[in-house]
């Protein structure tokens, strides 16, 4: 292992944009978990990042520290030093933890023995104003003033004392005429003061602690590269991109290509890579909108998991992991401790005798019931595995277990992991499922499994992929759409995500490897109850098959698939985690009225969306829905303006349900406010209503209709067109109105005005070249105009 000083000198010169980690510090041996989620810049110093976590966790800097990486090596202060170690503020935490999956420990008061685990979950590019402070974005329970109390078993004994109510009784110390209360230990005055405060451990509050950590300053290691997001071991690794409708490139959700090392060893990007902000950026670039949804309530989708053998056999495996506890001496202190969890091999496998234990004990057995239900049966196969690798049974539930964080291995050791669930608490149980199983199989469809094998080394194949749209993450999101129980025709939908790849050998070898991605991504939601598929079972290693074997037809994935209910929950929550609008219907009562408005045209159906509406009226007066209507219909954008046109529907609710006429007074008010948007739509209200207000802006209407095709003249000419052509048969269409003020649309003072014009004269041309004439001549006049 190099000095500090030798790491930042391997390093090139070049100026690369600022990172910044995303740490996740948990507190070993406490149990619920308590543990932090940090952002802070690439290049603090190790001596900075002590600053951060002492405050992330209540300490006071009253004793000695260190850090230590997985190869041995120890960052602390010198001069407090007893053995040798590396300068903790000539480190940067960019050199030691350079990439996502890599870890390190940070111990605190060496006689407490205060162990904090530090893993790397993600590594960005730092936006604008990050990088400047420490942040705190996640978390879990809250932390009692705990220095000196005798480390993790002091800790356990007081949260103990204070939820079993114990109330520690002072003793009174009169002297010089003065008196005062003490208690018999550091504990008890601990325990009296958590009362005082009303301590919840519970409780956790991370913008709380984002606003403490702004007072602590950071120092950057001298001399020290700022990495950019997917650079590792001084490579950059080549952005994945797809070519979507529009004819350009766009990143794939995920960013770098996975690299993989001359021994063999790939550098996968984890899921928190993959689930960022890229992935909003996907949304808009193949303008994607999901529509309103119904789903279960969480009691009912925590059935459907504990229903999901194999990832509850991932979960008993964990508590059984953490089931056996045992007191050992601790020599060097001389207190008793606690040690546990399950002796393992030196590959990492349960011993074949505690592996057989787990079948039984853990329920294992019941990932497949009908091979391994009998109990005789069963037995008698077991006693004769003498290896634990070759007891199939054990490899999925610990595969599963360990990646989850279910089980975590200390030493030679497996003991039960920090994200293990309750099995009883069904909201940690359904979470622990999001993030696990669905989160797993949007990693699968967003990049190509066969890719990491020996097919990653083949650099014309990757430039090949780079040219293809995510077909099995968009066939999700086309899943998570369909109306409940219609299937989707996986062939269909390929063959048509293809079109414009020429025929010939790489159209095949596309098609292939989207075979064994299909397979892998639907197989993995299908185990885990989130999918169900009919029909054709894709077969295995297709490319490889191709590659190697060569010729046959083009193959794409066939049969019918959907998702469960519980899969649509699932990829509905970790679409939301990374800001993609996912409305559930009947779950806006307490949204406030932009969501209220951009969610209400993803509703399936008129009678959903009015009761939606109706039930958002419910949780508030008819004044205040009408402000916060109106208020939410700010802005100049597309998305404003889709937003402004459900504005109506809502404000028409209103003002049937008000019976004092404070809707009307709100309305008149809004409409000679001057506020772009606002005023537009308050004023169109009124006119709906045949009450225009006193005052109101000339041409509002023909603000209004320009306003109304914005959002379809930026989706393009087929979808300005149908808007135009929507409407009742008997009734007056968008299109009439436009041919009826045609002339005075550019009068309107709309920032949009020129190019909807001129996109209105290119949609209505086929059907009317003399009002497509009109238009052109006022697009001209609004670009004069402006």
């Amino acid at each position: 292992m190099g000095s500090p000083q030798a790491m930042a000198a391997q390093r090139s010169s070049a100026e690369h944009i600022p990172s910044v980690h995303q740490l996740k510090v948990g507190l070993e041996g406490v149990k619920p978990p308590v543990w932090r989620r940090l952002v802070v810049p690439s290049d603090i110093t190790l001596g900075s990042l002590h600053d951060v976590i002492q405050v992330a966790f209540g300490w006071e800097n009253m004793h000695l520290h260190a850090f230590e990486d997985r190869s041995g090596g120890r960052y602390a202060p010198p001069e407090d030093a007893s053995v040798p170690v590396f300068d903790e503020e000539e480190a940067a935490l960019v050199d030691v933890l350079p990439r996502t999956g890599d870890r390190m420990d940070y111990t605190y008061d060496f006689g407490d023995d205060w162990l904090h685990r530090i893993a790397v979950e993600a590594v960005h590019p730092a936006e604008e104003g990050d990088g400047e402070r420490a942040l705190c974005i996640g978390g879990r329970r809250a932390m009692p003033p705990a220095e000196d109390l005798g480390g993790v078993w002091g800790l356990a004994e007081l949260l103990e004392r204070y939820e079993d109510g114990e109330r520690p009784i002072p003793t009174v110390v009169r002297h010089g005429g003065e008196e005062w209360a003490e208690y018999d230990s550091l504990r008890d005055e601990v325990l009296v003061g958590l009362y005082e405060e009303g301590f919840d451990p519970a409780a956790f509050d991370p913008a709380e602690l984002t606003r403490e950590l702004t007072q602590v300053p950071l120092r950057r290691a001298a001399g020290t590269r700022r990495k950019g997001c997917g650079e590792a071991g001084g490579r950059q690794a080549p952005p994945r991109t797809y070519r979507c409708e529009c004819g350009s490139l766009h990143p794939l959700p995920g960013g770098a290509v996975p690299l993989t090392d001359g021994d063999g060893v790939g550098e996968q990007a984890s899921l928190s890579d993959v689930l960022d902000e890229s992935l909003s950026d996907l949304f808009d670039a193949a303008d994607i909108r999901l529509p309103a949804v119904r789903l279960p309530g969480e009691a009912e989708l925590a059935r459907a998991v504990r229903e999901g053998p194999a990832f509850m056999a991932a979960v008993r495996l964990g508590h059984w992991c953490g089931g056996e506890r045992r007191a050992r001496r601790a020599s060097a202190e001389g207190r008793w401790r606690e040690t546990g969890g399950r002796e393992l091999t030196p590959k990492g496998l349960l011993r074949p005798k505690l592996a057989r234990q787990a079948v039984e004990e853990a329920e294992l057995w019941r990932i497949d019931p009908e091979e391994w239900g009998d109990p005789e049966g069963r037995a008698a196969r077991l006693a004769k595995i003498r290896s634990a690798a070759d007891m199939e049974l054990v490899d999925l539930p610990w595969e599963w277990a360990l990646s989850c964080g279910f089980v975590k291995v200390d030493a030679n050791r497996a003991h039960a992991g920090d994200e293990l669930p309750d099995q009883d608490d069904d909201a940690a149980l359904l979470a622990a499922w999001q993030g696990a199983a669905a989160g797993a199989a949007i990693e699968l469809s967003l990049n190509f499994p066969a890719l990491d094998g020996p097919l990653g080394g083949v650099a014309p194949l990757r430039a090949l992929t780079d040219e293809v749209p995510p077909l099995v993450f968009l066939m999700l999101l086309a899943a998570y759409g369909l109306p409940d129980g219609e299937w989707l025709n996986v062939a269909d939908y390929f063959t048509g995500g293809l079109e414009g790849l020429p025929e010939g050998p790489a159209r095949r070898l596309v098609s292939a490897l989207l075979v064994d991605q299909y397979h892998d991504t639907a197989g993995t939601l299908e185990l885990f109850g989130a999918a169900e598929r009919e029909g054709h079972e894709p077969p295995l290693d297709a490319s490889l098959t191709l590659l190697f074997d060569g010729g046959g037809p083009s193959t794409l994935p066939a049969g019918r698939f959907r998702l469960t209910p519980l899969g649509r929950s699932g990829l509905r929550a970790l679409l939301v985690q990374v800001g993609v609008p996912a409305p559930v219907i009947g779950s806006l009562a307490q949204a406030d009225a932009r969501d209220l408005l951009t969610a209400l045209a993803s509703y399936p159906s008129e009678t959903d969306a009015a009761a939606e509406v109706e039930g958002w009226l419910a949780a508030r007066s008819t004044a205040d829905a009408a402000v916060q209507v109106v208020d939410a219909c700010d802005g100049t954008e597309p998305a404003d303006a889709l937003r402004r046109l459900q504005a109506p529907r809502v404000l028409a609710a209103v003002l049937e349900a008000d019976r004092t006429g404070r809707v009307k007074a709100v309305l008149r008010k809004a409409a000679v406010s001057q506020v772009t948007g606002c005023a537009h739509a308050a004023a169109s209200m009124l006119r709906r209503i045949g009450e225009p207000a006193e005052g109101q802006a000339p041409w509002g209407l023909e603000w209004m209709l320009v306003d109304g095709a914005l959002p379809f003249a930026k989706a393009g000419e087929q979808a300005l067109r149908e808007r135009l052509l929507a409407g009742p048969e008997d009734g007056k269409r968008p299109l009439d109105q436009v041919a009826e003020r045609a002339d005075d649309l550019w009068r309107a003072g709309h920032p949009h005005a020129g190019e909807v014009l001129g996109a209105l004269a290119d949609a209505v041309k086929p059907l009317d070249k003399a009002l497509a004439k009109r238009l052109r001549k006022a697009a001209f006049k609004a670009g004069s105009a402006a």
